[in-house]
């Protein structure tokens, strides 16, 4: 194996010594490897392989979430930079990422539930995703800090203008007898987060986003294998143990990002009644192909209402011809 990366990490703890290991990238006749090489205290060495393939993608999202883990655990390179950014301990963040850091110390479980449940009602009434009413993140900051005024409200990351003016005296309503150990302004938070509490929250915040970067690569591998199998959409639904609704969603994904899903949404169309996915392909033609709905509402406003099972069938469809009107109007440019 050819070795293209290589750097040297350290770990010491209290009096001990340091201990020693390195990340490598390596290859082989077009195989990509990645992972980690343990040094003992006689110099033996063990191996940890994080990847062995032909992506160049997944070997980088392997890598990066191996170093992010890695370095949560202590460990520190010879040579910085190693997850694009600058280390941690040459510039302290600013004071919305200490609040966050400070408020992941504290377990709230009981105190986010009433949190969760006004967040779930609000997103039933105006029918929109419930990260988009408050992230998870959100509440547990009004957990901790437990904001009793609209002016303290504006101190938690995430509550700008537009969301105090439509929740705002709502949730000061709902949280304003919960108990709070803290005082506002919080700008005391700043000196509370040491050094040791934030580099271990960073590293932990790097580990899961690389990890979730690292399943993404993953999952989209496995379903691109699998559609250039042959599979249909319910054999893909059953075979990847994804809710269908969003592996139609990841299929309509795949095709914005360039890869070819046309032999599968064919394999779906042609069940489809010739006379609807004609009208289907001439709404997307004269209403554009951007939004859905307004070519939903042109194909089935008269029909009779099958309920929601009925309208996701009628939206994958469309879905499904969408792709296909996109593929075939850039042939013919």
């Amino acid at each position: 194996m050819e070795i293209v990366f290589l750097n040297r990490f350290e770990r010491t703890e209290g009096t001990a010594d340091a201990e020693r290991g390195q990340v490598y990238i390596g290859e082989n006749q077009g195989i990509w490897s990645a992972g980690w090489h343990s040094f003992g205290d006689q110099g033996e060495m063990s191996q940890d392989n994080w990847y062995e393939g032909t992506s160049w993608e997944e070997l980088l999202a392997a890598f990066r979430f191996g170093v992010a883990r890695k370095m949560r655990e202590g460990y520190r390179p010879l040579i910085d930079g190693m997850l694009e950014d600058a280390p941690f301990w040459e510039r302290r963040p600013p004071l919305p990422a200490l609040l966050q850091c400070y408020a992941d110390q504290f377990d709230m479980k009981e105190e986010l539930e009433p949190l969760r449940i006004w967040r779930r009602t609000k997103a039933a009434e105006d029918r929109r995703a419930a990260y988009m009413i408050a992230t998870n993140r959100e509440l547990q900051l009004l957990a901790v800090f437990v904001p009793r005024t609209i002016e303290e409200l504006k101190q938690i990351p995430g509550f700008g203008k537009a969301k105090i003016e439509k929740y705002g005296e709502e949730l000061i309503g709902l949280i304003r007898e919960m108990p709070r150990d803290h005082v506002f302004p919080l700008d005391w938070v700043a000196s509370a987060v040491s050094d040791e509490t934030l580099a271990d929250w960073t590293f932990r915040q790097k580990e899961e986003k690389y990890g979730k970067s690292l399943t993404v690569v993953q999952e989209r591998k496995k379903l691109l294998t699998a559609i250039r199998q042959g599979l249909s959409v319910s054999q893909l639904e059953k075979e990847l143990g994804v809710d269908r609704r969003m592996l139609v969603e990841r299929i309509d994904r795949l095709d914005e990002e360039g890869y070819d899903v046309l032999p599968l949404v064919e394999q779906e169309l042609s069940a489809m009644d010739g006379e609807e996915l004609s009208r289907a392909e001439a709404a997307l033609a004269e209403l554009g192909d951007r939004y859905l709905k307004p070519v939903y509402q042109r194909l089935y406003a008269e029909a009779e209402n099958g309920g929601g099972q009925e309208t996701a069938l009628r939206y994958e469809k469309l879905r499904m011809v969408r792709i296909r009107f996109r593929r075939t109007r850039e042939s013919a440019v």
